[in-house]
């Protein structure tokens, strides 16, 4: 499984983002920074199981039952309750017209949007923001340290891990419902998100010679790109270096 993590889903879909976004950024293909790459690749091994007979089946099951409609409904409510936790990032990245925008998406699509179902804002020319505690802490100048894969959260690294915990207390999710309640919702957003990038994930797995190193080095190209605020101009040169990952890992390896 590629990684679904409650609280971040840049860790969920890393790759599946990344492909959609066309966003990425130069990597070191000769400093893979995988000290644990044996235990990595035994944890990366049990999620592509359980998202294989598991997460995955289900899944496809949720998109056969469910209109697109609903599904990117789901996603865009999703990502108007995550404004608190951007704007407060925004605001430790000194970022003060970001805030303000991201402050004015979260208004307008929770009014005239009916509570973020509807992504009226983006047809106003204030496009969706992702930004998140362990974004902060890599403009902060923090180092992420080695590679880790998380058991059913999937690709990380020390820097992000800690960076939940900061969005965690900067969420709204606990104000509104108790802990049981949000868990359902939680369960629920990560099956829909599962089912909207479906093709894109097992096109991954079907291309790709080493499935783990690509997504090793999808995580961290889009991980950086995120933190320097790459434009999809900037990235989309940048794409094809990705592209080139995906065939040639053998020089990640090295």
């Amino acid at each position: 499984m590629i990684g679904y993590s409650s609280k971040m889903r840049l860790i969920q879909l890393a790759i599946a983002l990344l492909l959609l976004s066309g966003t990425a950024a130069p990597a070191l293909a000769n400093d893979a920074n995988d000290p644990l790459e044996g235990l990595n690749r035994k944890t990366y091994a049990l999620n592509e199981w359980l998202d294989r007979n598991i997460l995955g089946p289900v899944a496809r099951g949720w998109k056969f039952i469910t209109p697109g409609i609903v599904r990117s409904s789901i996603q865009n409510f999703d990502d108007n309750l995550r404004s608190p936790v951007i704007v407060g990032n925004d605001i430790l990245q000194w970022k003060w017209r970001a805030a303000g925008e991201q402050v004015a998406r979260f208004s307008i699509n929770t009014t005239i949007g009916i509570l973020g179902f509807r992504d009226v804002a983006v047809g106003w020319g204030l496009e969706k923001q992702f930004e998140d505690t362990g974004q902060t802490f890599g403009v902060w100048g923090i180092p992420p340290g080695p590679y880790i894969v998380l058991p059913v959260f999937g690709p990380s690294n020390p820097r992000d891990i800690v960076g939940i915990a900061g969005d965690s207390i900067l969420s709204i999710y606990w104000i509104f419902a108790p802990w049981y309640a949000s868990f359902s919702y939680r369960t629920v957003d990560v099956i829909n998100d599962r089912a909207v990038f479906d093709e894109q994930i097992e096109s991954t797995r079907a291309a790709a010679l080493d499935h783990y190193v690509f997504i090793r080095s999808a995580y961290r190209q889009r991980r950086d790109a995120l933190i320097r605020d790459m434009s999809a101009e900037e990235s989309e040169d940048d794409l094809y270096e990705l592209d080139d990952d995906l065939y040639d890992f053998e020089d990640d390896e090295e």
